[in-house]
């Protein structure tokens, strides 16, 4: 059961229902205890939205429900580190809702294929491999275009925090940046050292070597200068 979709609900509760579950509260609070009281209060809360707390025990409602609204979900959560730095991102988007937007689609489009390259029987893996890279960088450039709408501080922040930075938010959200795509980047070299493995046991005229190095040196391409060029 989903805590956190429970209070949603409630909270989401119209102001009709609230009244007549007060004005019932108040008729019957002389004739029972507080506690059968509280018990039927709740019996008729869950049954006037009955809906709402079945679907509070679904994860699969929530991760579409994420999807719909370019939300980061748990669909998302690769590991710790990504989590924490996914988490972060979530405190700029109210400066750029569409760059966020953008930058939360693709990212989900990574893992996705992601998900779909650490299947054992997967044999036309290129494709999926080289799309999982553009979607990186796409979602990064989208999450890094939000510094541009990000505010410098002011003498009075300065002053109340003791902290003068004028590009504090935008240096921070450049740290988040390059950190998740380290991230993202080291998890696709991980996956094309096991996928060349399994190219050179088994060569096919579908497959190919991936080309992929820690020190994240690739290969010149002008579409990638125009298209990826961090801010």
């Amino acid at each position: 059961m989903n805590i956190q979709v429970i209070q949603e609900t409630l909270l989401d509760i119209d102001i009709n229902t609230k009244i007549f579950v007060l004005i019932i509260s108040l008729s019957l609070i002389q004739l029972f205890d507080i506690k059968i009281l509280l018990s039927f209060i709740l019996f008729i809360l869950i049954f006037l939205h009955y809906d709402k707390f079945l679907n509070a025990g679904s994860t699969h409602e929530i991760t579409v429900d994420n999807i719909n609204k370019n939300q980061i979900g748990e669909d998302m959560y690769y590991n710790t580190n990504i989590k924490s730095l996914l988490s972060q991102l979530g405190s700029f988007k109210r400066y750029n809702r569409g760059s966020y937007g953008q930058g939360v689609k693709y990212m989900r489009k990574f893992f996705k294929n992601i998900k779909m390259l650490e299947k054992e029987h997967l044999e036309h893996y290129n494709p999926y491999f080289e799309d999982a890279l553009i979607y990186l960088k796409t979602s990064i450039n989208h999450f890094q275009s939000i510094s541009v709408s990000l505010p410098e501080r002011n003498m009075k922040d300065g002053i109340k925090y003791g902290d003068f930075e004028p590009t504090k938010k935008t240096n921070h959200l450049a740290y988040i940046c390059k950190e998740l795509y380290n991230e993202c980047y080291y998890l696709l070299t991980n996956i094309s050292i096991k996928l060349n493995e399994k190219w050179v046991k088994n060569p096919t005229i579908y497959t190919k070597e991936i080309n992929m190095n820690t020190d994240r040196v690739e290969q010149y391409n002008e579409k990638d200068e125009v298209m990826w060029s961090l801010y």
